[in-house]
């Protein structure tokens, strides 16, 4: 057993009621417990996400973040044979294993869909006046690669992997503006408060993200969701990143499918392109 469960188990009787069941929950669902956001660690254990934090900074860590994070990489050396010793990935299959994670990926996507949530999101998009892309680490890489391909259709739109020039952004936003925040867990902090502040300025927020409970959910007013969740120890994973540009491409199409414009814009801004090259 890890020494944060060890640590759990001793100290479980001396626990109030609800740090109780957040511990029990914990002991029960360790290899769960490390996917969870805040969000579903709380209606999965029947507190409060403001008890789960406290939970874990009783505990001597940071935030949910950090327990995680240290939870993870004790369960890992599960991830072994018989002898102790780690188990190497057979080099002969390792592209089709990956290539079997991304298709799965793909298809738990393909799964989360919503076609009205979706059209509403596209339509927002078409007649916006102007859209904020904002995320961080490899979500700002997403980040980027979105507001690229709504710049192809002419779109004026500008990713921020820097929130604090994000957020203030966010503030000068307007009805007839769209916010995007991209956040694979969320609960990054930076994305979630410039979409906030993209909220409160009248902009129409949309989130994509892993989960379907998060905080940046839940400030958002329309989810697209992708697909595999990522633990503390997988972040930055390409798969859950191929669902959200999966989310991407869907959303691009839709939008071109009968905007005489966006197609005009996709081939201006192609030709301007090709011009760069050789």
């Amino acid at each position: 057993m890890s020494k944060v469960l060890t640590r759990l188990r001793a100290s479980l009787d001396d626990l109030s009621p609800v740090f109780k069941r957040v511990a029990q929950y914990v002991l029960d669902h360790p290899d769960q417990a490390i996917y969870h956001s805040v969000t579903e660690l709380a209606e999965a254990t029947h507190s409060s996400e403001g008890s789960i934090i406290r939970f874990c900074q009783d505990l001597g860590y940071s935030g949910l973040q950090e327990f995680k994070l240290t939870l993870a990489v004790e369960l890992s050396p599960r991830q072994r044979g018989g002898d102790g010793r780690a188990v190497e990935p057979s080099h002969a299959n390792l592209m089709g294993r990956l290539a079997h994670h991304a298709a799965a990926a793909m298809n738990d996507t393909t799964n989360l869909y919503e076609p009205e949530t979706f059209q509403d999101v596209a339509r927002r998009l078409v007649s916006a006046r102007r859209v904020d892309v904002y995320g961080v680490g490899a979500s700002g890489v997403v980040a980027q690669y979105y507001a690229y391909k709504l710049l192809r259709l002419g779109l004026t739109v500008q990713a921020f992997t820097d929130l604090h020039l994000g957020a203030m952004s966010a503030s000068n936003l307007r009805g007839d503006c769209v916010a995007i925040g991209v956040s694979s867990s969320g609960s990054t902090v930076d994305t979630l408060q410039a979409l906030k502040a993209a909220r409160d300025a009248g902009a129409y927020t949309v989130a994509v993200t892993n989960r379907m409970k998060s905080p940046l959910a839940k400030v958002a007013d329309r989810n697209l969701l992708a697909s595999p969740p990522e633990s503390p120890l997988t972040g930055g994973d390409v798969f859950a990143k191929i669902g959200q540009l999966l989310v991407l491409e869907a959303l691009v199409h839709l939008m071109g499918e009968d905007d005489g414009h966006l197609k005009d814009a996709v081939q201006r801004t192609a030709q301007v392109v090709a011009e760069k090259s050789l």
